[in-house]
């Protein structure tokens, strides 16, 4: 059990500890950022005051994989209008077909239906025939 709570402070410590450093020189804000956390430190709205800003989920890796997510998506997207027109007919063919499978699955669920209407009234019928027989061969006088 202690391994395990010196891994889980020495991972907490290299999430905390603060591995980027920035400095705007104009504003006078300075970024730490550690692995996980962002803390902004700035002049405040006078010059007593200091601000100070921590953002979690704003660290170094945090930001590699937003980076990763941003790489990937720009390949999803285009700005080429030409090729987003193409892209769009293409899609809507994709669409159309689709609709016209659905359509000819609905049309054979239909007919599948009306078969199995059809049955279960001749199974209603042939149960009525059957009651009206045993009825008939019923002697009330026994």
């Amino acid at each position: 059990m202690k391994a395990f709570w010196k891994a889980l402070g020495i991972a907490a410590l290299a999430a905390l500890v603060p591995v980027r450093y920035r400095k705007d020189e104009e504003s006078g804000k300075q970024t730490f950022q550690s692995l996980l956390i962002s803390v902004d430190v700035g002049p405040g709205k006078d010059e007593i005051h200091t601000d100070i800003g921590i953002s979690l989920g704003e660290g170094v890796l945090t930001d590699l994989g937003r980076k990763l997510m941003e790489a990937k998506e720009a390949g999803m997207f285009t700005d080429d209008p030409d090729e987003a027109a193409v892209d769009a007919d293409l899609a809507q063919a994709l669409a159309d077909e689709a609709q016209a499978a659905a359509d000819e699955a609905q049309s054979i669920a239909d007919n599948l239906q009306a078969a199995a209407d059809e049955a279960q009234a001749a199974a209603d019928e042939a149960a009525l025939a059957e009651l009206d027989a045993d009825a008939s061969d019923f002697d009330p006088e026994f």
